[in-house]
């Protein structure tokens, strides 16, 4: 479930300039799919192979993990934003807004996918 939410997120990033109506839903579906999938999945087994000298940095980097589904979720409802949108004082929602919080997401997903492995080492 979670590969699958992630190919559909990816997908959809990829599609978004060709300005096709369904990409903000592929994308919200797949950010639901990608979050079910991460939270279901559970950290039990991660934390097991992990040395209990390096546990406290483990549960750090899942809950990092945790921060960028948020973004995820951020990015999914900024998505559906297709004309400038007046929030604040001089701040704007763009139609690109969404970036931000993805790019956000993507550090923080690559960081811990290279981050936690390396600790069970």
């Amino acid at each position: 479930m979670e590969i699958g939410g992630e190919f559909l997120v990816v997908f959809s990033a990829l599609i978004w300039l060709s300005q096709i109506a369904a990409v903000p839903y592929i994308f919200a579906v797949g950010t639901v799919l990608f979050s079910i999938g991460r939270l279901a999945q559970g950290n039990d087994h991660i934390l097991a192979e992990i040395p209990e000298s390096k546990r406290l940095q483990a549960e750090r980097l899942l809950r990092q993990r945790y921060f960028g589904i948020v973004f995820l979720f951020i990015a999914s409802a900024l998505m559906f934003a297709r004309t400038p949108m007046h929030l604040y004082q001089g701040i704007y929602i763009m139609k690109s807004s969404w970036l931000v919080p993805f790019i956000c997401f993507t550090v923080i997903e690559v960081y811990t996918a290279f981050r936690i492995p390396q600790l069970s080492k």
